[in-house]
């Protein structure tokens, strides 16, 4: 049988062997790449209204959620700017495949729980909060280290922005409530603590917060710094109270088994970062949460020696006197 001749190449198509069919594999990837991307920025305009927490409730079990929202600075604010849910709970809009995604998977999964399943608050927040990346907190607060309300805040907030990574140091390791206020989970009932013996000279004490909260819980003066008549009776205030403990010793009482232990601080989110060793290290109660601030002294104690240094602005002899603008317990 003669051998048939090739057909002549047509003019302007490369007829090369398996070059066609890859041509083809690619035009196609690259209209299905494009036609993804387009299909994405039409469905997350299109479900933007479904980014409102009123719609948020038709799928989700969070009418608390939702009611306790309302109430938090990230809705009620002074500057009018509303964070919706899916400012947080989702990847940023910018990233349309993860966001539609999340939102799809987020959406059924609650409404599986509803129809078959049992839902459980307290469980699902604390998943929120073990997963919420800083990153999502840092898109807005974006001016974070710009004017800290204090240095110790200024510190910590230096170390989050730093090691945002790590989950200790994420925003809501500190900023769990934001919700608005915790529900509170301890329903004991304390006798509040009788401080009237102590006002009668340190009335100054009476309308801090540090006081009246520790007043509330039935912890007293005399709880951290010791019951004294020789001091209480001494008109001259140069008697030493029994116990005069150092800022350490005051600190070290905090996380007793009595009264804020070890074990239950370091299930708190908040308290993972004082016991993670926090660069650089702050590991005193009182950084975060207060200390007694007196705006002016009229003594001032050697808490080591237990004797008078300073007194009505002199003195005494025999001993330093420390600056009375430092900050002291």
């Amino acid at each position: 049988m003669p051998d048939v001749p090739p057909l002549p190449a047509e003019a302007g198509k490369d007829n090369t062997p398996g070059k066609r069919p890859v041509r083809t594999w690619l035009l196609r990837g690259a209209f299905a790449f494009f036609f993804v991307v387009a299909a994405s920025l039409i469905a997350v305009e299109a479900t933007e209204p479904l980014a409102d927490p009123d719609a948020c409730t038709a799928c989700h079990e969070m009418s608390n959620a939702h009611d306790s929202w309302a109430l938090s600075p990230h809705h009620d604010n002074p500057s009018g700017v509303k964070v919706t849910c899916v400012a947080c709970h989702l990847p940023p809009r910018e990233d349309h495949v993860a966001h539609l995604a999340s939102k799809a998977f987020s959406g059924i999964k609650d409404a599986w729980v509803h129809s078959f399943g049992q839902y459980d608050a307290q469980a699902a927040r604390s998943r929120v909060l073990e997963t919420m990346p800083s990153q999502r907190c840092l898109h807005c607060h974006d001016n974070l280290l710009a004017m800290p309300p204090s240095q110790e805040v200024g510190i910590v907030h230096a170390s989050a922005v730093e090691r945002a990574e790590d989950r200790d140091h994420r925003c809501v390791a500190c900023h769990d409530a934001l919700h608005g206020a915790k529900v509170a989970t301890e329903t004991v009932e304390y006798e509040p603590a009788d401080n009237s013996f102590c006002y009668v000279c340190h009335l100054n004490f009476k309308t801090e917060t540090f006081v009246g909260v520790h007043k509330a819980a039935g912890v007293g003066c005399e709880a951290c710094h010791g019951e004294s008549l020789d001091h209480a009776d001494d008109e001259d205030h140069i008697a030493a109270p029994d116990v005069m403990y150092t800022k350490a010793q005051v600190n070290a009482s905090c996380v007793t088994d009595e009264c804020h232990g070890e074990v239950s601080l370091k299930k708190a989110i908040g308290h993972r970062p004082f016991y993670a060793g926090a660069e650089p290290t702050r590991k005193h109660c009182t950084d975060c949460h207060g200390k007694h601030h007196v705006e002016k002294r009229q003594r001032r104690w050697d808490k080591t020696t237990r004797k008078l240094i300073w007194r009505d602005g002199y003195t005494v002899e025999g001993d330093a006197a420390p600056d009375p603008s430092e900050p002291r317990m």
